[in-house]
């Protein structure tokens, strides 16, 4: 009876043992995704703020004006334009300094201009170089004040972001898959002699294996679940001291994450009990007494 009764815990234990194991991975994959999923929030957001400054020429007419409006209007690569003319600017530095600078000066030093924002497709520094070289072609225009600097910097950055948490990920979808077949090995190792009575009364191997394969796909929901509830936990904590992280990651993403977690959480448990089932499945009588 005792001995009965230590085999079930025995089973008991390596189960819980391999749901802790698989849901701590996928907390951290889980981790893993929703940060690079802000970290293209936040790259989109920086993005759709990028753009040049168009400066026209002093005396610039309003024919020329309309022109190149409708033409920034029917552009396929801008997505805002704004355009401020030149008394609009003297007033707005006048009112940033405190004082009534109009009466100072002899003539308005500013010039009329467009501040253009670009789709995203387009928020690059090659993109925008060309952009920009075309624009300064037109008569119209003054000069083109483009931070391609700071383009530069966030696609260096997203994209050290993207390669580190790429290798970041396969590194721990390798361990993870180690891991898993392991503590299910040990869920199935007190398990072997009743694999072996079983082929010798002629089971089938996918008979014998189906059971395994099952308890499998339902140790990986569990273990999808417990990560899923952590993570849930964790997102309402960040957004309760960090607001604006609501507006970076959606509902949407964040279902597509736990979606693609249970999915993992269980194709990897299944292929790690049938992995391991296998083995036992191939091993001789002998062999069942060796760890």
């Amino acid at each position: 009876m005792s001995k009965k009764r230590h085999h079930k815990i025995s089973i008991f234990g390596s189960q819980v043992t391999s749901v802790i194991s698989v849901a701590l991975v996928l907390l951290v994959m889980g981790i893993m995704a929703m940060t690079g999923l802000t970290a293209r929030a936040i790259s989109d957001s920086i993005r759709s703020s990028m753009g040049f400054v168009v400066e026209l020429r002093n005396g610039t007419a309003e024919s020329d004006v309309n022109r190149l409006k409708k033409m920034w209007g029917t552009a396929p690569y801008v997505a805002s334009q704004q355009y401020t003319s030149a008394a609009d600017i003297l007033e707005q530095e006048s009112q940033q300094m405190g004082e009534d600078i109009i009466n100072l000066l002899d003539a308005n030093p500013y010039n009329a201009e467009f501040d253009i924002k670009v789709r995203q497709a387009y928020a690059n520094a090659d993109s925008l170089e060309k952009i920009a070289a075309e624009v300064e072609a037109d008569p119209a225009v003054e000069r083109v004040n483009l931070n391609a600097a700071m383009v530069d910097n966030v696609d260096e950055s997203l994209g050290r972001i993207t390669t580190v948490l790429g290798i970041i990920g396969l590194t721990l979808l390798v361990i993870s898959f180690a891991l898993i077949n392991n503590t299910v090995s040990l869920s199935i190792y007190s398990r072997r002699f009743t694999i072996h009575t079983m082929r010798l009364v002629g089971a089938k191997a996918s008979f014998i294996r189906r059971p395994f394969i099952v308890a499998g796909a339902i140790n990986g929901l569990i273990s999808a679940a417990v990560a899923i509830a952590i993570l849930i936990g964790a997102y309402c904590y960040t957004v309760s001291i960090f607001p604006p992280i609501a507006s970076l990651l959606t509902w949407q993403q964040t279902a597509m994450v736990y979606i693609a977690l249970i999915a993992l959480g269980i194709a990897i448990c299944m292929a790690a009990s049938a992995m391991a089932a296998s083995r036992y499945l191939r091993q001789d009588y002998d062999d069942l007494f060796r760890k």
